[in-house]
């Protein structure tokens, strides 16, 4: 047999960093069941076995025996150690931490050191709650429980506030959701991409941004150098290219991309990331190409290995505390582990990859992140977080903090840590059924001379939500860097019978709703149909500042707004089209928030949602008409508009000289896009006047919503005088004094929202009907005129949830699931949907929310009252629908 070998740590070992600062024992044959006892035991452990907590001590002792330094701690092992009995239960402590699984697949995609390994999972559940078949995870990190959970054929629920590790959860999900034949051809895929990975950067641009989101979110710091500073930027945008034709892989490459940014970049994992030091950054060279080439390797390699799942686990929201808000689950077991309260703070040490994943856009969303965590750091701690009803043995331990602590912040922390696991697990107990089991594994601390019993104080807060301690097993021994010793346990609790209070809250009656009796009014009355607001004409002149096909009735709009909305509430619209609610939310006086991914409706609803400034936008137009005027179109530019064929060649539209004058002003807007509500207005006029059949239009005659092939002749039809006319016509037309600004955000629904949509009084939105409308292909002119060449149109579509959910309406998923989070407790949801033979999109869609949601209505309206603008193919739709949610 060859040696085995056991390092232990000591401070005053002879090396000149951390690393080798580890005395070296080695075990011969005779004593492999001496290294089997010991081989998981901390540093701290061993030097308390062997007697001797320096090494000097230690290399004296031995001298004196006349002994070796190893055969000296030979001995006295030997000595300590007894040979272990059999118990019923005992769990290894290697498996609590992270390096248990290191071995397994999908563990190592992603280095997450506060994690347990999915065989702790296992023998955890194996002695604990062997029946159980729901299981819940409030803080599930990388979602090692669900997916153990899931690949032992049980269902699995997770909570996780970090959008990186839920971002890794639902791609480690991905993989074990697919079949045997699927997992290869995905891992020879990947292995391909590896390969060609360096060719795919080449052909990319970096991404703009991204690169701005860096600069809004760490200013000056530099995490990279400049070469690998532009890989990361082009890597971002080859990844979001590769979506939209093969979005499976460019998750798996993400992931890959991820577990590559710290290795490659000025920084170093060591508990908590700091910048390297000279000595680390000479050591760990990591060229960033290599490792995410080396990274996508392993994952196409692991995909060959996995065992696959039938149920993929739920993710049901992002913060546990949100439980309180979700219908109930009948939960049979709990498996955790709560942030540690030592300072760590988990949003920082991932800030890296947040950005990259699009989560991290300015200065305040670390602070924004923090906010929402369970405070276990001192930089978690705010002053708008709540400390009162403080458990009394929590209250003792902080009043010797106060007196020892060596930052006033560290009392705070710690009763701020007790009150979150007390909303916590307050808002789990809504799921559990009777005698559920709960199993935590958490670690205590020590600050200054102070220690915090954390598992004893824990258990108290639980005693009082009818939490029942069963059993409590030591983990692993541990040290803090004063030298205290620590504790990692697992406490097993058991729900008792509830509490009266916790019935009364359980059978509690959903609060009656301000919008009933309206809403009664409007499905008896449906006022949009009646006198003026049945005409096309009706509301404020900019819901016409840009033609669009398939967009709301303003008049509609407004009385959905008028009926869910409350005076001055804050309304969010996910698929806001050009805004036309969003915009009748500023006209009454709301805060509107709007979501678009289509480039010129993202600039129309930007327009009319802001105040634009007529000098401001005279300006822009002085100097558009310079660039026009001194600028030459290119044959490249030429030859890319000749591509485009919808309804007819794009430049068979246009007079010649009139076409070039369209083409430089697309390239300055593409070289210039803008970023404020006057330059948004000049972009949306332009894009209204392109075409249509009135003298303002740029083209020959066509029509204004849809662009079918011109006819009429052709004439020269100079672009800047028209614009301004278009643009002082709006200016023109006033706001009443109530108007309240907007915010939009070029954002897919489907994924994660920014920080600033929350508190939401009522989500009012139209997503795109199952097989309806096809938006690309209606407003092709204006999308091209917004950057999409020939390809795009094959590809950019892809990522339309018209397109998507003809595949599956599980991509509403995620919007409701951020929907219940986002709004407020008295919040509605209104989704204004169409139905037809093909489909009744109402409930399909009242299936999915009703995970989240109570499904209050479902209201069909007939629409022959509907106007075709004169186009003939208005789609499949029958009726409309009103699906309306609490």
């Amino acid at each position: 047999m060859s040696q085995k070998f056991k390092n232990i740590y000591f401070a005053d070992y002879p090396g000149d960093s951390p690393q080798k600062k580890n005395l070296t024992v080695a075990f011969g044959d005779k004593d492999e069941k001496l290294y089997q006892t010991i081989r998981t035991l901390s540093s701290h452990e061993l030097r308390e076995m062997i007697g001797c907590s320096t090494f000097s001590a230690l290399r004296q002792s031995a001298e004196q025996e006349g002994l070796a330094t190893n055969t000296y701690c030979l001995r006295l092992l030997r000595q300590k150690v007894t040979p272990r009995r059999e118990e019923k239960f005992a769990i290894d402590p290697i498996q609590a931490t992270f390096k248990g699984g290191q071995a397994e697949p999908l563990h190592a995609w992603y280095p997450l050191l506060e994690g347990y390994s999915p065989r702790f999972v296992e023998q955890v559940l194996g002695e604990f709650a062997p029946q159980a078949t729901r299981i819940l995870d409030p803080f599930a990190g990388t979602g090692t429980t669900p997916l153990t959970v899931a690949r032992l054929g049980k269902a699995g629920f997770y909570c996780e506030i970090n959008p990186l590790l839920q971002f890794l959860a639902e791609v480690k999900a991905d993989a074990l959701g697919m079949n045997e034949t699927t997992r290869n051809r995905m891992s020879n895929s990947l292995l391909t991409l590896a390969g060609e990975l360096e060719t795919l950067l080449e052909n990319a641009l970096p991404d703009s941004r991204l690169a701005q989101a860096y600069t809004d979110s760490f200013s000056d710091s530099r995490f990279f150098d400049n070469k690998t500073f532009d890989q990361v930027l082009r890597m971002r945008s080859a990844i979001d290219r590769l979506s939209r034709t093969e979005p499976i892989i460019a998750r798996f490459l993400t992931v890959a991309v991820l577990a590559s940014l710290i290795p490659a970049s000025r920084l170093i994992r060591r508990g908590d990331v700091r910048f390297k030091t000279a000595v680390e950054a000479e050591r760990c060279r990591v060229k960033f190409l290599a490792a995410a080439q080396n990274q996508l390797t392993r994952i196409a390699l692991d995909l060959k290995a996995l065992t696959p799942f039938v149920n993929r686990p739920m993710l049901v929201c992002e913060d546990a505390r949100a439980l309180v808000s979700l219908p109930p689950l009948n939960i049979e077991a709990v498996i955790t582990s709560p942030p540690y309260l030592n300072g760590t703070n988990y949003f920082r040490n991932t800030k890296i990859e947040l950005w990259f994943l699009r989560c991290l856009n300015s200065s305040t969303d670390l602070t924004a992140f923090r906010r929402k965590a369970v405070t276990a750091g001192i930089n978690d701690v705010t002053v708008d977080k709540p400390s009162d009803e403080i458990d009394p043995s929590v209250r003792k331990v902080i009043e010797r903090l106060e007196e020892s602590a060596y930052d006033p912040r560290i009392p705070k922390m710690v009763a701020s840590f007790f009150m979150d696991m007390r909303s916590v697990f307050s808002a789990v107990r809504k799921h559990l059924i009777n005698d559920a089991t709960i199993l935590i594994d958490i670690g205590d601390s020590s600050y200054g001379n102070v220690h915090v019993p954390t598992d004893i104080l824990l258990e108290n807060v639980l005693a009082s939500l009818d939490f029942t301690l069963q059993r409590k097993i030591i983990l692993r021994r541990r040290m803090s860097r004063s030298g205290f010793p620590l504790n990692q346990v697992l406490l097993a609790f058991e729900l008792s019978k509830p509490s009266r209070r916790a019935l009364r809250e359980a059978q509690a009656a959903p609060l009656a709703s301000s919008w009933n009796a309206a809403w009664t009014k409007f499905k008896s009355d449906l006022p949009h149909q009646r006198g003026a607001f049945a005409k096309r004409n009706w509301g404020h002149p900019l819901h016409s500042l840009c033609s669009y096909q398939g967009k709301m009735k303003p008049s509609l709009a407004s009385h959905l707004v008028r009926t869910f909305l409350p005076s001055g509430g804050t309304l969010l619209d996910p698929f806001a089209g050009v805004g036309t609610i969003p915009f009748e939310v500023a006209l009454q006086g709301g805060k509107a928030i709007a979501f678009e991914i289509s480039p010129p409706a993202l600039q129309i609803s930007s327009a009319k949602l802001g105040r634009p400034n007529a000098n401001d936008c005279a300006a822009l137009l002085d100097t558009l008409n310079i660039f026009i005027r001194d600028q030459n179109v290119t044959e490249t530019e030429i030859e890319k508009a000749k591509a485009i064929h919808f309804n007819g060649a794009l430049p068979d539209y246009f007079e010649f000289k009139t076409f070039h004058q369209i083409l430089l002003a697309r390239r300055y807007f593409l070289d210039h896009p803008p970023h404020t509500p006057s330059e948004s207005l000049v972009l949306a006029s332009l894009l209204h006047i392109l075409h249509g059949n009135r003298p303002y239009a740029l083209s020959r005659r066509s029509h204004p919503i849809t662009p079918f092939a011109p006819t009429g002749t052709v004439e020269h039809r100079a672009l800047i005088p028209r614009l301004r006319d278009k643009i002082n016509r709006s200016l023109m037309v006033a706001c009443p004094s109530e108007f309240v600004q907007g915010d939009v955000y070029f954002q897919d629904a489907t994924g994660w929202w920014p920080h600033p949509v929350d508190q939401l009084d009522a989500i009012i939105t139209s997503p795109p009907f199952f097989n309806s409308t096809r938006f690309y292909l209606a407003n092709w002119m204006r999308l091209w005129f917004c950057g999409w060449e020939a390809q795009d149109f094959r590809t950019q579509p892809l990522a339309f949830v018209d397109e998507r959910q003809k595949n599956s309406f599980e991509i509403y998923a995620p919007i409701f699931r951020q929907a219940r989070e986002r709004l407020k407790s008295s919040g509605v949801v209104v989704f204004h949907l169409g139905k037809s033979r093909k489909c009744d999109m109402a409930q399909a869609l009242a299936q999915i929310a009703s995970r989240w949601f109570r499904v209050i209505d479902i209201f069909a309206e007939n629409v022959s009252h509907c106007e075709s603008h004169g186009i003939r193919d208005k789609g499949t739709v029958e009726e409309h629908q009103y699906l309306i949610l609490q």
